[in-house]
């Protein structure tokens, strides 16, 4: 005689019934725009932190820009006073050949965000150093007199100080003002100022 007992019948009448598979149903619905919801608010996330970063990248490369500029226009007016618009030698024209700063410049042509500058500052600047150089390179050859030098020289300085200058300060202006509605704030020197303990 077997003492086994009968195996007990597992109950399959839930999964014909309707409420078990609507359930199960709207589980999964449920899941697929979670995920997908989650995903698209990732995403959405990904693109503003992109473009925030980009933005911050193109603040510091035209403010960087803006500084030497407003550094080279400073000394090429010295430059003009002291020596262009003096009637000396070639010689002591080339001796005291003024130092202009091209690294931020020079630099910018290996950055990708360069590109993302608008173009006109691009323009005026190439078209500056270009003509500041042919101005110095014509006078030391005597090519034009100290006077008229002078005069193109001054007419590229204000040109830069009074009209490009302006423009790309409102310009780097408006890029801080975009990313402080991110809490990011550009101009804030304490992430590099030096500690107390450093000083």
């Amino acid at each position: 005689m077997s003492n086994s007992k009968p195996s007990a019948k597992i109950d399959h009448s839930e999964l014909t019934s309707s409420a078990f598979w609507i359930g199960h149903t709207l589980m999964i619905i449920a899941t697929v725009v979670g995920v997908y919801l989650a995903a698209q608010a990732g995403l959405k996330q990904a693109i503003i932190f992109d473009d925030v970063t980009a933005r911050q990248n193109n603040y510091f490369l035209r403010q960087s820009l803006y500084e030497e500029l407003a550094d080279n226009i400073g000394s090429l007016r010295e430059y003009d006073k002291q020596y262009l618009s003096r009637n000396i030698s070639s010689n002591q024209l080339k001796a005291n050949a003024p130092n202009i700063s091209r690294y931020v410049w020079e630099t910018m042509k290996y950055s990708q965000i360069t590109l993302e500058t608008p173009s006109y500052f691009l323009g005026e600047t190439r078209r500056f150093y270009a003509q500041v150089d042919d101005i110095i390179a014509k006078a030391e050859a005597s090519f034009y007199s100290s006077q008229y030098a002078s005069g193109l020289m001054t007419k590229q300085l204000d040109r830069m100080a009074h009209e490009v200058l302006p423009k790309l300060k409102s310009n780097t202006a408006t890029l801080a003002t975009y990313l402080e509605q991110f809490d990011v704030y550009v101009d804030d020197l304490k992430a590099v100022a030096p500690s107390e303990a450093e000083q």
